[in-house]
């Protein structure tokens, strides 16, 4: 029998809205105005619905969409910090919020807003490790070995005021990586880093995981983020349109190629032509380094009805310069608009 360390079941989440009773007036209405404005919560809003899923122990699952798609919704009742509206949740053989809490931990994007801006970074660290009973040379060495891995060491001492975004951003995860917990939460873990350093994240993550047998769930709208994910879960409008491997979520793309051709600037009439022949999936179309006058088109044709050949000879009939032509696997991004397209009809 599977072991699965998180069981979700029909998790239904509900904002509800501000009505604003059209005969209240004067100072009453404007704070009721003012709440509505800044809770954001104008009208009754369904972040998610009917969300159902299993996770085995030491998987790492990726839940990808757009912003808005309910990815911080759903981690936050995975984590005990919301209650579902509806729905049961058992995490680690857990149900009781208070258990649950105990079982995971929760790196935030704005998890950096929590840090304790008089303390320095390690001691942001210690401090965090102390309200956890962690105490002593153990978890000064912890410390040390996760600004280490974070590149961190030369900025330990700095105050959280004198780091920048993405230094404050590397204090959070190696806070979250302080506790020794069974499951890992990573809501948006790229946000304020640079290239290089959310590459090192993801590696050290992966790392983390296989060393340890952790389970890891990954929220976020880059693609690369997820790119270690065993399965991953497309999230939109708040429902799980599809959930698997790459591999599975791709399937749909098997019987179509992915041209990405580079070239001088298209017009917008000739790309119009493009879309319309019989055979091309979609398509895009973006500037090549910000320069408009040379453009990277990327082009999804199903095999059976049209040829690459058949779209170069279009560029070469319009006088359409082409600077390199390739063959590419679908996107992430590509595979989830797919999806979206399907569950739309």
């Amino acid at each position: 029998m599977q072991e699965y360390i998180i069981n979700a079941e029909n998790l239904n989440k509900t904002y509800a809205g501000t009505n604003i009773d059209p005969g209240v007036s004067g100072l009453m209405l404007w704070v009721k105005n003012i709440f509505r404005l800044t809770a954001n919560k104008s009208i009754t809003t369904q972040a998610l619905k009917n969300v159902s899923f299993h996770i085995k122990k030491g998987e790492t699952v990726g839940i990808f969409g757009a912003n808005g798609a309910g990815k911080t919704s759903l981690i936050k009742i995975l984590s005990g910090l919301l209650y579902p509206s509806t729905g049961q949740l058992s995490v680690n053989g857990h149900t009781s919020i208070r258990k649950i809490k105990n079982n995971i931990s929760y790196i935030s994007t704005n998890g950096w807003m929590g840090l304790e801006w008089q303390l320095t970074a390690k001691e942001n660290l210690i401090y965090y490790g102390n309200l956890f009973g962690m105490s002593g040379k153990d978890l000064d060495k912890r410390c040390d070995k996760l600004l280490d891995q974070l590149d961190m060491c030369e900025n330990g001492n700095k105050y959280i005021s004198q780091l920048s975004a993405g230094m404050r951003q590397k204090i959070t995860i190696a806070r979250g990586l302080l506790l020794d917990r069974e499951i890992l939460y990573l809501d948006e873990p790229s946000v304020s880093l640079d290239v290089n350093a959310a590459a090192k994240i993801r590696q050290m993550v992966q790392k983390y995981a296989v060393e340890n047998n952790k389970t890891i769930l990954i929220s976020s709208h880059v693609p690369e983020d997820l790119a270690n994910a065993q399965r991953i879960m497309f999230l939109y409008k708040g429902e799980i349109i599809a959930l698997g491997t790459l591999k599975e979520l791709g399937k749909p793309f098997s019987d179509i190629e992915t041209i990405s051709i580079k070239c001088q600037e298209i017009e917008d009439s000739v790309l119009q032509g493009l879309d319309k022949l019989n055979g091309v999936m979609s398509l895009s179309v973006k500037a090549i380094d910000g320069n408009k006058q040379f453009n990277e088109v990327k082009i999804n044709i199903y095999k059976n009805m049209i040829s690459a050949g058949d779209v170069i000879d279009k560029f070469i009939e319009n006088d359409i310069n082409i600077l390199s032509l390739k063959n590419q696997e679908p996107s992430l991004q590509e595979i989830y608009e797919y999806y979206i397209r399907r569950r739309n009809g």
